[in-house]
Parts: structure tokens; sequence; C-alpha cells
């Protein structure tokens, strides 16, 4: 039955739920300022009534929960723009600083240094025996090479930096992934749906979490029975009972309560790069590696993996293979000429194969056709030649064999002054190197090998000008950065032959094999290829600042949206806080009221 008192009760209800609105109008000013706190309001109803004769009279205000305006698929969204923002930022740092190691600008880089060398092989060619210029070559020579080798160091120093980056990152992962998955658990514990109890800070807490999480590693979250309050607010879409946040397309690092780490390892592969590995139920790791593709730990794999055992190659990489395709081109193509200049001997460095191996089949850049192997008496006059060909079968074996025949070479039925009748080739398989002598060195005979098309003088690097194989390894041949004056600039070893050096020049006009893979092979002149694998590297940056700046903008948008419907707004904050203490004060004068209602009615009594 109502009376007095229950009017006092419905009073006072009113006074407790206006007394909660501005505590927690109050905490959203206080929080105004936290990106990922949700604005939050007090989901009041009226209190069920109480029967009198035929009428239902009020009993106050019930205040049902206190709920966070908060939209859920809103906020995927903004995590998901935030996570590709992070991926191409990232990127476009490590490309931008990888192309400040090309620099296009003249007087600079490895473009200019080149022409540098030619140029001095152009101003040997006009004074072949100028001890001087030889010396100007040679300095011309190593400043080209060091600056390949540091250009491809500081490649290579980038990479090894950004699998260090990944290694912090795994652990704040980890650590992030950890705090979510003890969230879920105490949202276990103190939320009940059917009650509408929220523990709305804890959401707000996992949400900033989680955000950070996507942006670093990517992923999709799952949540089920998400519910949405639109008494509350129309946009609001939250509360949930389940929770899955899923990397690399299927991986689950939480599961509800359970996380599940991620591992690094880096001493199985070459070049000791970071790789990843997600370790299940079953404490056994898989490696993830190539499936990480989004946020900035996908970004980093994708620049900095080696493509090691068959995985995918990053661009870092890339640029550093083309680095050293270019390299391996120029020292083939080099080589290939210089072994045409007549020595005593000639030797080639060690290989890898048997010298029963098709050459075909090895791993080296050697093709179908013939070369030429040329004597000199010590008047640089030609006194034999003698031409080997190559097949698809033939082998190493089959080389020194048809060198050291006893055929008549000059065709003039004299079996005494054919080619193996001054030099002898050798090759076994302990020490691995080609090599031609001559019978008596003291008659101080000479010999150049001459290559019609097989790149058998570049591959094996006969009498090499070049040492190395790429970018890391290109340098002078010791024995010239030693002597400049031993450089040989002439074919025949006559005063006032200056071939090679002519050749030599005319080399940055030729086409040249650039190969990472002899399967797929690129002719193009050494300026085009370098200036593509510039281009590549400056085309990758643009279009990833370009993206970038696409990114930036959708996730600027996003964000806004998502901020219209959880950030606190001051001004809103402080009108519904004079409402709510108007009501308040409301409240309080009914109850003044039925007090003074009391007190007549003791009065009465009296």
């Amino acid at each position: 039955m109502g009376g007095i008192l229950s009017s006092l009760n419905t009073s006072y209800t009113g006074l407790q739920a206006h007394q909660a609105m501005v505590d927690v109008t109050g905490n959203n000013i206080s929080n105004a300022s936290d990106e990922f706190y949700s604005r939050q309001r007090v989901i009041a109803k009226p209190e069920k009534p109480i029967p009198m004769g035929d009428k239902n009279i009020g009993r106050g205000v019930d205040v049902e929960s206190i709920q966070r305006i908060h939209n859920e698929f809103v906020f995927s969204r903004y995590s998901k723009a935030a996570q590709e923002h992070q991926f191409y930022d990232t990127e476009f740092a490590n490309l931008r600083e990888a192309s400040a190691y090309f620099p296009d600008v003249d007087g600079v880089g490895i473009y200019n240094d080149m022409e540098q060398y030619f140029n001095a092989w152009k101003d040997l060619s006009k004074n072949a025996g100028d001890a001087a210029q030889k010396q100007v070559l040679a300095e011309n020579t190593e400043i080209l090479t060091n600056n390949i080798k540091d250009t491809r160091e500081k490649l290579t120093t980038l990479q090894r930096k950004a699998s260090e980056e990944l290694e912090s990152t795994v652990k704040e992962v980890n650590a992030l992934g950890s705090q979510i998955a003890k969230i879920n658990q105490r949202l276990k514990e103190m939320e009940d749906a059917k009650t509408l109890k929220q523990a709305n800070e804890l959401r707000d807490r996992r949400d900033q979490l989680e955000f950070h999480l996507r942006e670093i590693v990517g992923g999709n979250v799952f949540k089920n029975n998400i519910k949405t309050n639109s008494i509350n607010d129309k946009k609001v879409a939250d509360f949930d009972d389940g929770y899955v946040l899923n990397i690399a397309n299927g991986f689950n690092i939480v599961d509800g309560v359970n996380f599940h780490p991620l591992a690094l390892e880096k001493q199985n592969n070459a070049q000791h790069l970071n790789r990843v590995y997600f370790r299940g139920y079953d404490f056994k790791n898989v490696d993830i590696t190539d499936k990480l593709n989004e946020g900035k730990i996908g970004a980093l794999i994708n620049l900095y993996n080696t493509g090691y055992d068959g995985t995918k190659v990053g661009k870092l990489q890339n640029y550093i293979n083309l680095l050293d395709s270019f390299a391996k081109g120029f020292i083939e193509a080099t080589n290939a000429i210089y072994a045409q200049g007549a020595s005593h001997q000639i030797e080639g460095k060690k290989v890898d194969f048997e010298n029963d191996e098709a050459l075909k089949d090895t791993n080296y850049n050697i093709k179908n056709g013939s070369f030429d192997l040329i004597a000199y008496n010590t008047n640089g006059e030609q006194i034999a030649k003698k031409t080997i060909n190559i097949n698809n079968i033939t082998t190493m074996k089959d080389i020194i064999k048809a060198i050291n025949a006893n055929t008549d070479d000059n065709h003039d039925n004299n079996a005494s002054n054919d080619f193996d009748d001054y030099f002898r080739a050798y090759f076994d398989n302990d020490a691995k190197k080609f090599s031609i002598q001559a019978k008596e060195p003291s008659k101080g005979y000479y010999v150049s090998i001459k290559d019609n098309g097989t790149n058998f003088t570049g591959a094996l690097g006969l009498n090499a000008f070049f040492e190395g194989k790429d970018a890391q390894t290109i340098r002078l041949n010791t024995k010239y950065k030693k002597d400049p004056t031993y450089i040989r600039p002439w074919l025949a070893p006559i005063n006032g032959n200056f071939d090679i050096a002519n050749m030599m020049q005319q080399l940055q006009y030729e086409k040249v094999d650039f190969y990472d893979n002899k399967l797929n092979i690129n002719q193009m002149k050494l300026s085009e290829f370098y200036q593509y694998l510039n281009t590549q590297l400056a085309t990758d940056t643009q279009k990833t600042q370009q993206t970038l700046d696409t990114k930036k903008s959708v996730l600027e948008a996003i964000k806004k949206e998502h901020l219209a419907i959880s950030q606190v707004s001051i001004d809103e904050e402080m009108v519904n806080l004079i409402k709510f203490q108007s009501g308040y004060a409301a409240n309080a004068k009914v109850i003044t009221a039925i007090d003074r209602m009391i007190d007549t009615l003791l009065g009465i009594k009296q």
C-alpha cells in the first residue's frame, strides 16, 4: 500500500539516481583527455508501480546499469585502419632510408664512380705504358668497388636493424596479448549479462591494448553475441561474451582467457635474421613468418626477409640481390675482356664443381659456344691458336683433354708448333682451379684466352681484373692493388698495343648478363641495369608514400567517426551536469516537503 513513507522512498530513489548521474558525468569529465575512454551513461527506468485501488502509483526510478557509449563495429574499422597505416608508415621509413644510399646527384654515388672508372680506362688507352695513369685507374677502381660494397653493407645493416626491431616488437605483442587474456578472465568474474552489470573501465583498457596490438601485428578480433542498446544510444554496439584475437590468417594468439605467445629464432638461417613462431596448446612452435603481413611486424618482415629456404623475399633483400647481380655481371664481363690480355700463364678462381660435371649443369653461367687460346712469342707475335667448343654435356675434363690434345692448330702439318707444345692446362678435384701453365717458362711465351660467347673466362675468373663474386666481395685484384703497374692494357704484349683498355671503356656501351639465377638472365648495359635498380627503389618508395598518405586520410576519417561516438564532449557533459544537479535538488526539495508533512502528522497525533 502506498503512503507517505512510499512517497519518501520515491524521492529517495530519484535522489540516488541523480547522484549516480552526477558521479558518472564527473567521471566522464575527468577522463575527457583519454582517447580510449568511452563516455558512460546511466541507464534508468521507472520502478515497478504499486496498485492503489484502480490506479497504479509510481515508486520512483531504478538505476538499471551504467553503460559505455561504444560501437564495436566502428572501433574494429578504426583498428584495421590503424594497422594498415602502421604497416605503410614502417615500410616508408625504411625505404626512404634505403633510397638515401643511392644518391642521384652529380659527383656522388655509384653511377658517378662508374663513369670515373671508365674514363680512367679511356685515359690509359691514350698512353698504355703510363704508370701514373695505371695508378689513377687502380684508385678509381678501388673507389667504385668500395662504394658498391659500402652500399650493400648499408642495406644489410638496415636489414639487421629491422630484424632487431622485430625482436622488441614481438616482446610487446606478447605483453599486450597476455594482458588482454587476463582482462578477459576478470571480465568473466565481474560482469553479468542478465543484470547488465558491466566492467566499463576494463573494456576500455582491453580496447586500448587490442588497438595497439593490432597496430603491431594485425589480425582480426571475433566476439560472440554483441549487443546493441538503442535506448541508450542508437550507435551503441557492445557487450560480448566471447573473445578471440586471430593473427596470420588462422592462429589465435588470444583465445578467451588463454594466451599463446610468439617466439623468435634466428640461428636456423644463413643471415641470422629473425623468424617468428606461434606456440600452440601442444607447446610446439609453428613458423608463421611468411603469413604475417599486417601491422608493423608485417612491414618489417616484408622488408628484411631473405627468401631463405623458399620463404618470401623482402624488399631490402630484393635490392641487395639486384646489387649483387649488378656486381656479378660487372665482374664477369670485365674479367672476360681482361682475360684476353696476354700473360705468361692463366689461372682461375676456386670453383665448386667436379671435373666430370657438365658445365651447363653447374651454378656458373657458362653457355654453349667456343673460346680461343692464343700463344704469343716474346715479340708479341701469334705462334699458335686453339679453339675449344662447349656444348650441353661438356665437362672440365673434356676441356682439359681438348686443350692438351696434340692437334695441328696451325694447319701446317707441323706437330711441334701447336698450342699444346707451348702450354698445358690443369684442373683437379682437390684444388678445383683451372690453370694454363707454360711448358718451358724460361722461354717467356705469352698466352691469352678470347671468349666467343661462352662466358667461360668471366664465370671462372681467369686472370681476373676483379676478384669476388658479388657486391659484398667485389674488389680489385690484390696483385694490382699492391702494384698497379702490373695492369695489362694490351691484347698482345707489344709496345703501343692498348686494345684491352679500348675494350674496357667500350664495355659501358655493351650489353652484359645480369642474373641472380642463371635460369633468369637479363641482358642490359651496366648503366641501364644500375638505373633499373635505382628506379625500382625510388618507385617502391614513392608508391609506399602515396599509399601511406591515403591510409592516413582513411585513418583520420574513421578516427573522427569513432571519437564522435565514444569521446567525451565537455560541453555536453556540462549541460548534463546542470540538468542532473537540478534533478537532484528537485528531489531533495520533495524530501524536504515530505519531511514537513511527517512533522505535521506527528503534531496532529500529539
